[in-house]
């Protein structure tokens, strides 16, 4: 008497192998998408950061005593046996300490001839304007500068103290010739006045 054989057969077995294989490919891929996506938000998030503090050091510093005490330096170094641009701003007031340093996205071909900046002053004169300085900071996409301006208050105050200053000089000059146009009109009346009277007294006396 034969007995029925139990179990799958392989085309049962090659198709299983199959459908596991699509499943193991989509989860990699939405791991691996997954992944890059924490990767691309969390530079984004370094660069926000770096942003949001450099900007308030400097714009606080500007405002109150002007440029002169940050600088920024961008030079290439060697991170992990790989060619990065670093950038970093400087605090002259305390002996040149580092403050924070960035990456300045660039790519390896263009790093060579793009990545070398000198040392420069984070707020540069504007020109037409003493009171209002540009600062520029390459951390955009592609080594790009993001540019904001700040005002310098004191000058501010200087360049409106001086406006004014003229305005009540002009306002003085017009109030003294009012003044005086007054006074001749005044001498006018009076003259008109006087020989009234003496036309008066000319009358009064016919015998005269």
């Amino acid at each position: 008497m034969r007995h029925a054989q139990r179990g799958f057969t392989l085309v049962e077995l090659m198709v299983a192998m199959v459908i596991g294989t699509i499943i193991i490919l989509g989860a990699g891929q939405l791991f691996l998408t997954t992944f890059q996506t924490f990767q691309n938000v969390d530079k984004i998030s370094r660069k926000q950061e770096n942003l949001v503090f450099i900007a308030q050091r400097v714009t606080r510093e500007i405002r109150q005593n002007g440029p002169g005490r940050f600088t920024l330096e961008c030079e290439s170094e060697q991170v992990q046996e790989k060619d990065q641009c670093t950038c970093t701003v400087a605090d002259t007031d305390e002996g040149n300490q580092p403050l924070v340093s960035f990456r300045k996205d660039l790519a390896s071909d263009a790093m060579a001839s793009q990545c070398e900046e000198p040392v420069r002053d984070l707020g540069e004169p504007v020109e037409s304007n003493d009171a209002l300085y540009r600062v520029a900071l390459p951390i955009e996409n592609n080594g790009e500068s993001l540019i904001f301006h700040v005002a310098h208050r004191a000058a501010v105050l200087d360049i409106e103290n001086a406006g004014n200053g003229g305005n009540d000089g002009n306002n003085n000059g017009n109030n003294g010739n009012n003044g005086n146009n007054g006074n001749n009109g005044n001498n006018g009346n009076n003259g008109n006045g006087n020989g009234g009277n003496a036309n008066a007294g000319g009358r009064g006396n016919p015998n005269n």
